[in-house]
């Protein structure tokens, strides 16, 4: 009777492992693209992509059913890619501008703090001390991203890099005489550089991020949705934010 029992329960065991191996199986593969220069937002530690929109996203999933497989590229990338299949969404810090929202569809904003953009120069610049100064000046920013509508908006002469580092780069090569970024994502970078400075902060008129996925999938959309509410009622938005944003938690309406 004994050794019955005991077959009983080995049984019971391989079905329960036999389960929950089925079901990792079927969980769909979520193939996300992200830019990891964004520190905190998303940016590389060694060869491992960490930041709020990583572990927010993974939440997400979790609570979709999907197991998240990741593809950094170039900020100015993400959408191409997007639009032609080889993603299924985008997180990335982005904003759902009018423009962006002709090529793409996006989720619920899941960052509603307000956003500023970093006026960078160097330490001996005397000619930029306010955002007004930019006039005529040659200004380095990321292809692809809103900062170049805004530094144009105060009559600079774009020069747009692949990477914000670039642009950063060639301001200490004074090859380009400012370089406008994430106010979030500058502090974390100037932390750790020589010879420039933030002098002024261009504020977003209409601040936010959102996930994005390809127009008319509006099942994903409708799951990613569902998922980021399951995600602030369980409280574990709100770990992440203080893990990335302490500073900004407080600012947040969702």
């Amino acid at each position: 009777m004994k050794k019955v029992v005991k077959l009983l329960g080995v049984l019971m065991l391989m079905l329960c492992f036999a389960f929950t191996a089925n079901s990792a199986e079927k969980k769909e593969k979520l193939y996300v693209g992200t830019n990891a220069e964004f520190k905190p937002y998303e940016y590389l530690e060694g060869d491992k992509i960490v930041g709020f929109d990583i572990e927010l996203m993974e939440a997400m999933a979790e609570e979709a059913g999907y197991t998240v497989k990741w593809n950094n590229m170039t900020f100015d990338g993400l959408l191409p890619a997007l639009q032609m299949g080889k993603i299924d969404a985008v997180i990335a810090g982005m904003s759902p501008t009018a423009e962006r929202q002709k090529a793409v569809d996006f989720g619920k904003p899941y960052l509603n703090f307000q956003t500023g953009h970093a006026v960078i120069v160097r330490e001996d610049e005397k000619d930029i001390v306010k955002n007004e100064d930019l006039n005529g000046k040659v200004v380095g920013v990321q292809l692809g991203t809103k900062q170049e509508d805004l530094a144009k908006g105060y009559g600079a002469e774009i020069v747009r890099y692949d990477s914000f580092t670039g642009s950063l780069l060639a301001l200490k090569q004074s090859k380009v005489q400012a370089v406008v970024l994430d106010e979030q994502s500058a502090g974390k970078y100037l932390k750790t550089m020589d010879g420039v400075k933030i002098t002024d902060i261009i504020y977003d008129s209409d601040p936010g991020e959102s996930i994005a996925v390809k127009k008319g999938n509006t099942k994903l959309v409708e799951e990613l949705n569902a998922a980021f509410d399951k995600v602030v009622e369980s409280g574990k938005y709100y770990e992440i934010l203080n893990k990335y944003f302490p500073e900004k938690a407080a600012e947040m309406k969702l």
